[in-house]
């Protein structure tokens, strides 16, 4: 490089012709522009990478950051959700038999059979009206009465329980409470005896 440098300024102090000035020129200009070359490169090749990285390093911060905390599923709270309002539920009506026709007419034909002695078809009828109207609390006096008759006083006694839990009126809890001291003594149970007074003095 310093050889063709020097050669051209000898060139040039030698006075040789302009063709030859002019040669010399451009042989230094291309060899400057061969060293300069290399050097504006090799900045910019720098400067177009490092950027790229710079930009993917927040992208990956941003993803793995924490960020708005979403219901599981895509449901929502449990805070938020209420419960509908249940419409009120209808009041228990016991089945009675009052309104049936076919009970009256049971309740008449049982009532009969037992006073004509006739127990167990009246009995049988009675337990008709049981399964019609389970509610019924007349049909389990009349059943105790049966049993009475029968000298069963465990049947007297379960039955007259049954329709104590479905007597309405303090006549017939009293009534009911006869029944089961009747049973007791059937059965020779001085408590159950006691417990039905006790509840008829209430009276």
């Amino acid at each position: 490089m310093q050889f063709l440098i020097n050669k051209s300024s000898i060139w040039l102090k030698s006075g040789r012709g302009a063709t030859e000035k002019l040669l010399a020129m451009c042989l230094l200009a291309g060899l400057v522009g061969c060293q300069a070359t290399p050097t504006k490169t090799q900045p910019k090749t720098h400067s177009r990478t490092h950027p790229q990285v710079t930009q993917t390093q927040p992208q990956t911060q941003q993803s793995t950051g924490p960020t708005t905390a979403q219901p599981e599923f895509g449901y929502p709270p449990l805070e938020t959700q209420k419960l509908p309002n249940l419409p009120p539920q209808p009041q228990i009506v016991l089945r009675d038999g009052r309104n049936i026709p076919l009970v009256q007419t049971l309740m008449t034909q049982g009532t009969q059979q037992l006073q004509l002695g006739q127990l167990d078809n009246a009995e049988d009828t009675f337990d008709r009206v049981q399964r019609i109207a389970p509610q019924n609390s007349s049909v389990y006096a009349r059943l105790s009465e049966i049993a009475l008759k029968k000298n069963d006083g465990v049947t007297a006694e379960g039955m007259a329980r049954r329709g104590l839990v479905f007597a309405k009126s303090a006549q017939q809890k009293a009534g009911f409470w006869q029944l089961i001291m009747m049973a007791g003594s059937l059965q020779s149970r001085t408590d159950i005896v006691n417990e039905a007074k006790s509840h008829l003095q209430k009276k």
